[in-house]
């Protein structure tokens, strides 16, 4: 079995942190100690934090594929998917990371935006087109801005502590 890097390691590590503790609730130093590596271990792949934390998202986005096309056959089936694949914990710890501390690692950031919920809202719009019949702009403008409210609802929802 191929042995894990050291720098898979600590991105992995580092990820849990940030998402539990935010990116400036993370040092360099709890890094170090929860992936059991040196301190210059930890610098000698991320120069500094801002670099931790833009191999970490670049990570995260490689595992969190956006489908081009939602598999569903009507509206309501599109929310159900949706709450399996676009709304769970793991997402919203990340949005929540995102748009309160983004700022911090804009960069990082934008990224995120790019490739994951502009790339779930494209892949919304462009299921609807292709169902039989297709939703109009209206019902697509509605079903948006529905799918923008729940995502705000599920972001301000209390977070359930293990």
């Amino acid at each position: 079995m191929a042995r894990v890097s050291k720098r898979h390691i600590i991105i992995d590590h580092a990820l849990a942190l940030f998402l539990e503790q935010g990116y400036k609730g993370t040092s360099i130093d709890v890094v170090v100690t929860r992936s059991q590596v040196s301190k210059p271990t930890v610098y000698n792949h991320f120069p500094d934090k801002g670099q931790l934390i833009a191999a970490v998202i670049e990570h995260w986005l490689a595992e969190h594929i956006v489908p081009e096309l939602i598999p569903f056959t009507d509206k309501t089936s599109v929310l159900s998917y949706l709450d399996r694949n676009w709304w769970n914990a793991a997402n919203i710890a990340m949005y929540r990371l995102i748009i309160g501390e983004g700022w911090r690692f804009a960069e990082s950031a934008a990224l995120f935006w790019e490739r994951f919920d502009q790339a779930w809202r494209a892949a919304v719009t462009n299921s609807c087109q292709r169902l039989d019949p297709p939703l109009d702009s209206v019902e697509v403008a509605n079903l948006n801005l529905r799918i923008s409210h729940e995502l705000w609802s599920r972001l301000t929802q209390p977070v359930k502590k293990r």
